[in-house]
């Protein structure tokens, strides 16, 4: 007699959104999101002034188990994902961008060594075997920017990263509170991979679809972030 096969059912997991006015994006990436993962906790942390929090209530009113936070004392994306971490209910998290611009259908495979226990935390590449980047999508600066932070981190934390900065990742929710990560701008992500490594703590990546933002601005400044986030990782490194 066949072996009978058990579907493998993902445990519910956490998804947080920190955004900053993306009314233009925000139903869109919620629907997606659920239409994904059906009993997630979605916890979105809003911090910006326009209409992104009416339409989130709007959704809430189809999914009871989400969570709106107007982060009315907004200091950066970092700081909206820590209240989403302080938040976040479940034993696995992941973190989405309001954009979708890495794409909230992956979310499983994105989760999926943190099921297979072959990672504690893991990060979405865009340069990686397996992933593609939409025509147009990526600027040069983008990527020279991306390529200087995530190999300044792989420096300090001993392990090769390609994508530091990619805006999709998951952790197991007793890692990352571990972390005590601080910081409420974009160097919360080189951090975990700082604090992970001086923890003891698995990070691998994973492949991922990149599209460029459909619509809205972004909140990403270059030259002032390109200056904040490497002082950020030396203190980190040296200080923690």
């Amino acid at each position: 007699m066949a072996a009978k096969r058990t579907k493998k059912i993902i445990p519910e997991t956490s998804i947080i959104i920190a955004s900053f006015n993306e009314e233009k994006n925000i139903k869109e990436t919620i629907d997606r999101v659920y239409n994904t993962l059906p009993n997630c906790e979605l916890i979105l942390v809003e911090g910006g002034t326009d209409k992104t929090i009416e339409i989130a209530q709007e959704e809430k009113k189809k999914h009871s188990n989400m969570i709106i936070i107007h982060n009315k004392n907004d200091k950066g994306k970092g700081h909206g994902i820590r209240i989403g971490i302080q938040q976040a209910t479940k034993s696995i998290m992941a973190q989405v961008d309001a954009d979708s611009q890495f794409p909230p259908e992956e979310l499983p495979s994105l989760i999926q060594p943190i099921l297979e226990n072959k990672a504690d935390i893991v990060f979405a590449s865009r340069f990686v075997a397996g992933s593609t980047i939409e025509k147009g999508s990526l600027t040069g600066m983008r990527r020279l920017a991306n390529y200087v932070v995530s190999g300044f981190t792989s420096l300090l934390c001993g392990t090769k990263l390609t994508d530091v900065n990619a805006g999709f990742k998951a952790w197991k929710t007793d890692v990352i509170r571990n972390l005590d990560i601080q910081c409420n701008h974009f160097g919360y992500e080189p951090e975990i991979a700082i604090m992970a490594a001086k923890k003891g703590y698995s990070i691998v990546e994973v492949p991922v679809n990149y599209k460029g933002r459909q619509q809205g601005i972004s909140n990403v400044k270059l030259l002032r972030d390109g200056i904040i986030i490497p002082l950020f990782l030396i203190k980190t490194k040296l200080f923690r």
